[in-house]
């Protein structure tokens, strides 16, 4: 196998994993739930005022899209009342957790780095008046 061959099949690999994190974050709430439930178990109800919003509806189709593919768990504790709670499949806690980590991070700075642009050009646009 030659190094363009080689090259072609990381770009490969690369374009699938891609396409998978994208096809799993894919909606607007995915990644609110993904950090909601990094703290630990949450019901539903929690869940809806950590995520202001969203719907409950929508919360439970995210759920269950989340739980089908193996990333979050859903306990149910229903003795006389319901009681559902969802976290993050252990497995997935630890790997997907430190990840989060990192995008909150780096979201962190990118604010911190547009809000330094912006007072830029408001000082810029002040000195031109």
């Amino acid at each position: 196998m030659t190094g363009k061959d080689d090259w072609s099949n990381q770009t490969a690999l690369i374009r699938c994993a891609v396409f998978s994190i994208d096809t799993l974050l894919r909606g607007k709430w995915q990644v609110h739930i993904l950090f909601a439930l990094r703290q630990g178990p949450v019901r539903i109800g929690q869940l809806g005022r950590l995520i202001p919003g969203a719907s409950k509806k929508v919360l439970a189709e995210s759920l269950r899209k989340l739980e089908a593919r193996g990333i979050v768990v859903r306990r149910d504790l229903s003795d006389l009342i319901l009681h559902v709670e969802y976290e993050l499949h252990p497995d997935v806690r630890v790997s997907l957790g430190s990840l989060l980590d990192q995008l909150s991070a780096w979201g962190a700075s990118f604010l911190e780095r547009e809000a330094n642009v912006a007072a830029k050009e408001r000082r810029s646009s002040s000195q031109k008046q």
